[in-house]
């Protein structure tokens, strides 16, 4: 059969499982996306560069699916497959509470059905899913063990920010007030879910996807890590000045109007930046990642 048409019907069928042991996902999905931009999920832009890494490395993929196997080949990894599609219909009520548990069930079915259904893209695939499923959900845990204090440091960073431009902000903590030039009164608060952690995960789960893929040394990896954590800080801060800016300038309605896609643009230009950049430093070849994506030898 046509590895193509065996890709396809994997697909369809984890889709198919997907309404079974995430049905809420979509749902919760749509509810977060019209939330702020601090509580975008994360999984678009994973989901997007995971897409790209299979289109290039197609070919490999295309080789492990067009192997011929018995059903009763790898029947180890295949009953593994099913006891997590098992588990994940049993703890369905508790992962569908909310979109990052939703979205972490959905990650793990597909691979689920990708070991039973051609046990060989075990460990081409496994590696995507453990960072896909961290980083979908990573940010629930973090946000709520580190988003109070980091969203204070996003305050005082916009504060500072604020100041230079000149305009009169009042700031109580993460809370902030002003009257706009169109007379109106503005005020909020620098939330957890504003404090820059999603954006943060985001980088360092597309770095890991790029990690693997390009088998860059650590070091290399680190370096950028460190940078990327340091720099996203800064620019969730300056989304915040932006948007108190415009809020002062045009009043509220202008305020609400960029407050759920500056954030984008922001953080979207600096992935596309430093992904890049990313892709020409170090060296190729780190050894712990050589084997990453060679397939089983069919039994």
């Amino acid at each position: 059969m046509n590895a193509g048409i065996r890709f396809l019907g994997w697909l369809a069928l984890s889709v198919g499982l997907s309404f079974i042991t995430a049905p809420n996902f979509l749902s919760l999905l749509n509810q977060s996306l019209g939330d702020t931009f601090g509580s975008i999920f994360p999984a678009i832009p994973f989901a997007a560069l995971l897409a790209l890494i299979f289109a290039l490395r197609w070919k490999e993929l295309e080789g492990i699916l067009s192997a011929e196997g018995s059903l009763r080949s790898h029947l180890t990894s295949r009953l593994a497959g099913a006891a997590v599609l098992g588990a994940l219909v049993v703890l369905e009520p508790l992962s569908g509470q909310n979109v990052a548990s939703a979205g972490v069930a959905l990650v793990l079915t597909f691979y689920a059905v990708s070991l039973i259904v051609n046990p060989l893209t075990e460990r081409f695939l496994l590696p995507y899913a453990v960072v896909l499923a961290a980083g979908v959900g990573a940010p629930t845990v973090l946000q709520f063990a580190f988003g109070e204090p980091l969203a204070g440091v996003s305050a005082v960073f916009s504060a500072k920010l604020v100041g230079l431009l000149g305009f009169p902000v009042t700031w109580q903590g993460t809370q902030f007030q002003f009257v706009s030039k169109t007379g109106e009164v503005l005020s909020g608060v620098v939330t957890p879910g504003c404090s820059s952690i999603i954006s943060i995960t985001t980088f360092l789960g597309l770095l890991a996807l790029m990690h693997l893929d390009l088998k860059k040394d650590a070091r290399s990896t680190l370096m950028l890590a460190i940078l990327g954590v340091g720099v996203l800080t800064v620019l969730n801060s300056v989304r915040i000045m932006v948007l108190l800016w415009v809020g002062y300038v045009d009043g509220s309605a202008a305020f609400w109007g960029v407050h759920n896609w500056v954030g984008y643009a922001l953080f979207l230009g600096f992935y596309l930046a430093a992904l890049p950049i990313y892709s020409r430093m170090g060296r190729q070849g780190g050894e712990i990642y050589a084997n990453v994506g060679t397939p089983y030898t069919p039994s």
